[in-house]
């Protein structure tokens, strides 16, 4: 039993809810807001389920944390030069809100991960992967959105 400082459903609400923002932030600052807008899917599901008080959303926001902090994680190593998967230039308020993301990311994997509440063993894994790869799946198709949202 352990001193428990916030409930931890509300907790991976905000950790969810400050990914969000920060997704849509770095659209607004990129220039490509409609292919955050679509990236954020996922997000905004789970965010239904936990408002509606699913048992399920404490495993689609593991999947969705780990997802996204692996992209960050792959965004840092190639700020620091190690990996060239993502290419581009990053704004210094980019990377303060990868690392933002990242954190926000990290504390959600931490909560839902010891939280006891939702979905028991295998189903909760499972459903973890699942909306890890219907975000990364999101993620691969985004550019789709930002041309489609061109030619309107």
């Amino acid at each position: 039993m352990g001193i428990r400082f916030i409930n931890e459903s509300r907790f991976t609400l905000y950790c969810l809810t400050g990914v969000l923002v920060c997704l849509l932030a770095v659209g607004v600052e990129s220039n490509t807001f409609i292919r955050h807008v679509f990236q954020v899917i996922p997000i905004v599901l789970v965010l239904i389920f936990g408002l509606l008080r699913s048992r399920w959303t404490r495993s689609g926001a593991l999947g969705v944390f780990v997802c996204w902090l692996f992209i960050m994680t792959l965004i840092w190593l190639y700020l620091a030069g190690i990996q060239t998967l993502f290419t581009g230039n990053f704004t210094g308020f980019e990377i303060v809100l990868t690392i933002v993301i990242g954190g926000l990311s990290v504390f959600g994997i931490f909560i839902t991960a010891r939280s006891e509440a939702g979905v028991r063993w295998p189903a909760h894994p499972a459903v973890s992967v699942v909306y890890a790869l219907f975000q990364l799946f999101v993620i691969w198709l985004s550019p789709l959105s930002q041309r489609i949202s061109a030619v309107w």
